[in-house]
């Protein structure tokens, strides 16, 4: 039976005609139509009005349906348990697919509608007299900062004509609190900014944004023009059509409201203003959106310039860019002599702070924060990249990540970040003692020229953090009751991974002896042999189900059924332990 087919927003599990009689106008339905939609959905209690033919599809042509040269006349159509509709609704259904979806609201009941604009979803509540758009992986604005902002007919967020920065615009609810981590949009350039046109992009530390600690400046939209920044560039599209350029015009933060009450400037490789102009107008030229990124630095840029771990705004040169003829004409000898890649413009004067921590343990950061000086359009909401150290981060666009044993110093220096590095251990079961293991982040993925390849585990972003929390490169301190709960909820998500694995190899397990389908006196025997094994699987000890493998003898040699049969079979060991290594090696504890 099938699970069903989606019709007009509703989910048919069942199709049938009843009660027809020849006759009527045509209803524009043809035989073969609503014969692949009966196929797989016959109600119960029908079979007289649906006939299988020999190809086993159904027949709807009998005396008793209103069917004229291959076409649904008239009568009655009920899908599943659906109410009852004609012939011409039907048709309708059939031929045309929604773009507009209706859905129930879990917490307040009402019916909402779901569409798609410009590539995002867009969710509306007629109720509430709200819509909302959520760019796919994007970022979500918290609703409430959002200030004196509506979604024009594009669903983009603008400003009416305001006349300071304080009085519009809005936060996402996500942050980034670790070197590497950016909010990046694909194209600043997009329609909403044009001529005469300012806004500014930047980040905002938590505690200016819940107002626990202002440095004796303004809140986040309080009014005026300063304040409430942690990071600020505005941009300014200046001059005539067609050939005014934006570049960075002015900062309105607070100098004691940045990272050290240091300030920020404009700074790095597209520090000029003539530098940013040609870069959109090189941007513009090949065809690629403007690309910035706001975040937190970790090191060096594209042109080896090391930022350390300084809030920064960078630019990105594209291949297009980098194959226009004007390449050369326009860009600066820093790029012409690097290349494809991400380089500075704007940067705060010192470093990232540490402002604590949420309740639930996970560090505080900085959010995105963009308002407008006019009127103006964020043509983007920016998605999150760069590896999270709180599991916040959903999508890692472009990058990869990697455990690595026994690396080649070449091959670590390519790196464009080393998360965690550590020396093994006595107790690891697959490398020596002594041998060095590092975590690492490249903006693209990377073969290892020189380091040898069963040394290399591809690490899926979504598991980089629990990595890095793992007691290898952790030194945990366990004397209190207090120090131990807290050990056990930093490498909770490492246990949950090792978890993952042990029921997995698990019910591969139990399958294979599906497979066997043994009599009691064997499953008793094989049961009592992976006894250990299964044990320590159940516990999610994913090291004590290899040791306990490892110790299982296979016995093809001498076989232990009660027939002669092979319980434990050699080829199965190896599996196991291959697979058990695959995943000791890439979610490493010692």
């Amino acid at each position: 039976m099938s699970q069903g087919r989606w019709i007009n927003g509703e989910l048919v599990t069942s199709v049938y005609v009843v009660n027809q009689t020849s006759g009527g106008g045509g209803g524009g339905v043809t035989e073969s139509e609503v014969t692949g939609i009966v196929s797989g959905y016959i109600a119960s209690g029908i079979s007289s009005d649906i006939i299988p033919t020999a190809s086993g599809v159904y027949d709807i042509g009998s005396a008793a349906f209103p069917f004229k040269d291959g076409y649904f006349t008239s009568g009655t159509v009920y899908l599943g348990s659906n109410p009852v509709v004609t012939s011409g609704e039907v048709s309708g259904m059939i031929a045309a697919p929604k773009d507009v979806y209706r859905f129930i609201d879990n917490r307040t009941d009402a019916t909402v509608s779901l569409s798609v604009r410009d590539g995002g979803l867009i969710v509306t509540d007629p109720f509430n007299e709200s819509v909302s758009n959520v760019d796919l992986g994007g970022t979500t604005p918290d609703p409430g900062t959002i200030t004196n902002l509506f979604l024009n007919g594009t669903g983009k967020y603008t400003s009416n004509a305001v006349g300071s920065p304080n009085a519009n615009g809005l936060v996402t609810l996500e942050y980034i609190n670790t070197p590497g981590q950016f909010f990046t949009i694909e194209d600043i350039g997009g329609p909403g900014f044009g001529y005469g046109d300012r806004q500014g992009f930047g980040l905002v530390r938590e505690t200016i944004y819940d107002r626990t600690d202002l440095d004796g400046g303004p809140g986040v939209f309080d009014g005026g023009s300063s304040g409430g920044w942690s990071l600020n560039a505005f941009w300014y599209y200046t001059g005539s059509s067609p050939n005014g350029y934006p570049y960075i015009w002015t900062s309105y933060s607070t100098v004691s409201q940045t990272p050290g009450g240091a300030g920020n400037l404009a700074t790095g490789t597209f520090a000029g203003q003539n530098d940013q102009k040609q870069w959109w107008d090189l941007c513009t030229k090949a065809g690629v959106g403007k690309r910035m990124r706001v975040g937190i630095a970790n090191g060096n840029d594209q042109a080896g310039q090391d930022w350390g771990n300084k809030l920064i705004m960078q630019l990105y040169v594209s291949q297009e860019m980098v194959d226009h003829p004007d390449f050369a004409a326009l860009m600066p000898v820093n790029v012409e002599n690097n290349g494809v890649g991400w380089y500075t413009c704007y940067a705060t004067t010192g470093e990232y702070e540490n402002m604590g921590s949420f309740p639930d343990g996970q560090d505080k950061g900085y959010r995105f924060r963009w308002s407008s000086f006019g009127n103006t359009s964020l043509n983007q909401l920016p998605y999150m990249t760069g590896v999270s150290s709180n599991d916040q981060i959903t999508a890692a666009a472009g990058q990869s990540h990697y455990v690595v044993y026994n690396i080649n110093a070449t091959d670590k220096s390519a790196a464009n970040s080393v998360l965690a590095a550590a020396i093994i251990g006595p107790n690891n079961r697959l490398y020596a003692s002594g041998t060095t293991i590092d975590v690492l982040q490249f903006n693209n993925p990377y073969d290892f020229p020189n380091t040898a390849s069963g040394d290399v585990f591809t690490l899926g972003y979504q598991s980089v953090s629990a990595v890095q929390a793992s007691p290898l490169f952790v030194t945990y301190p366990v004397t209190t009751g207090e120090e131990i709960r807290a050990a056990g909820i930093a490498v909770t998500p490492l246990q949950t991974l090792h978890q993952e694995v042990c029921d997995q190899v698990r019910n591969a397990v139990t399958a294979y002896y599906l497979v066997r389908d043994f009599n009691a006196a064997n499953t008793a025997l094989i049961n009592a042999k992976l006894a250990n094994a299964s044990q320590a699987s159940l516990g999610g000890q994913l090291i004590n189900t290899y040791d306990a493998v490892s110790a299982t003898v296979p016995d093809d040699s001498s076989p232990e059924g009660t027939g002669g049969e092979v319980l434990f079979p050699a080829a199965l060991k190896t599996e196991l332990l291959t697979t058990l290594s695959l995943y000791m090696a890439t979610l490493p504890d010692n």
